[in-house]
Formats: C-alpha cells, structure tokens, sequence
C-alpha cells in the first residue's frame, strides 16, 4: 500500500481499530483510534522512508510502529516507554496482529537513556513536552547521538503561538496525562539540533481542531 496520497486520518481511523478492537480498555481503544484527528501522524508516517528501521522514543501504546509494521512500511522498529502498561498494550496489539517479528517494545526508565541500535530513522511525537525545560537541550542532543550518518530524526510536538492553541494543548494533557507540559518552539529544538550535525529538510505546522502542532524532519549528513 503506498502511504504517500492515501493515507488520512480517517484511513489511519479504519486501521486503528482492528488494530486495537482486543484491548480491554474502552478509554485506550479509543485514544487510538481518534487520535489520527487530533495527532497528524500520517505526515510522520509520509516521513518515514518505505522499509527502514525505526526507533520511536516515547511510543505510548505503540499506534505508530504498530500501523508502520501493519501497513508493510518498515523492516523493523523498536519503541521504549516510562509507562510499563502503555509498553505491555503496544506489545500486545504486536502479538495479537502477529506484528512482533516487525516490531518490539520496551519498558525503559528515564535513567536507562535512550538505546542506540543502529536505527536508521528515530521518531519523536509529542514527547519533547513532557520533558521539563531545563533537560530539553541535553535530551534533544541524545536524540540526535542515536541517529547514525544519513538517518533520519522525525519530531513532532505541539505549538507555543498562538496562545489560545497552547492553552489548549495544555488542558489537553492536564486532562489526559495529569501533567502541566511545557511547550518548546519549533525554531528552538531545530537550533539545538543543528548543534548535533542535523540539518532540516521539512519544517511545517498543522491544525486540528483546536490543536496546533509543528513537524521537523532533520537529517545528518
């Protein structure tokens, strides 16, 4: 299936919840599957060069990697999480999908770092908020370390303008998460990574509905 003109949020919806249709949490089930209208994945998934590995830092409960092995598009992935239960879902949607030879996942303290296993493309999608201000830099370079000669670092967050956007973002993870998330521009973490050796080949910004979110594609030459 080519991903590049057909994949939609409503596309990435119908592959969602059979995806996730045995998880026995409702809450969980339909996260994932609404979370395409609210999260731009299809431009990070448009992103990922068709069949190569892929490590996604922060995976939650694994929708990325999961529609990525689902749609043919890698050849295997990795993802690692703080939160064991959201890794524990990840790997058993793998399971049931028969997806684990493509994919695995991982339960991985903030203290273990982040594992540097030769992947050529590392995705980062809406973590870099819920890393506090003052480690923002230090974890942007890390990312940048695992990313080997050619690769590829996807990053998408969610914007600081205009405010009532933020705001909005804000309220979302205080519901959702429990945290009050602090929000870091575009134009900040791109300085940082151009430090590491990154140069940009995409910026860009999106809406969805009244959520505001921007992408960076980095590469290292």
């Amino acid at each position: 299936m080519s991903t590049q003109n057909t994949l939609t949020p409503t596309a990435i919806q119908r592959l969602a919840v059979p995806l996730y249709a045995g998880v026995p949490s409702a809450k969980v089930r339909l996260m994932q599957e609404y979370r395409s209208h609210i999260c731009p994945l299809h431009e990070v998934i448009h992103e990922v060069p068709p069949q190569s590995a892929v490590l996604d830092v922060g995976c939650g409960n694994g929708l990325l990697l999961n529609l990525l092995a689902s749609l043919g598009r890698i050849r295997r992935g990795h993802g690692f999480d703080v939160a064991g239960p959201a890794v524990a879902v990840a790997s058993q949607v793998a399971s049931d999908h028969r997806l684990s030879s493509v994919v695995a996942f991982e339960h991985r303290t903030i203290e273990q770092g982040i594992p540097n296993l030769g992947h050529e493309v590392v995705t980062v999608v809406d973590v870099l908020h819920h890393v506090p201000d003052q480690h923002k830099a230090a974890f942007v370079a890390s990312l940048c370390d695992v990313v080997p000669a050619g690769g590829r670092l996807i990053v998408k967050d969610m914007v600081v303008r205009p405010r009532w956007r933020a705001a909005a973002n804000q309220m979302h993870d205080l519901v959702m998460a429990r945290q009050w998330v602090e929000h870091v521009d575009s134009e900040q973490v791109e300085a940082w990574a151009v430090r590491s050796s990154m140069r940009v080949s995409r910026r860009d910004r999106f809406n969805t509905l009244w959520y505001g979110h921007w992408l960076l594609v980095l590469e290292k030459s």
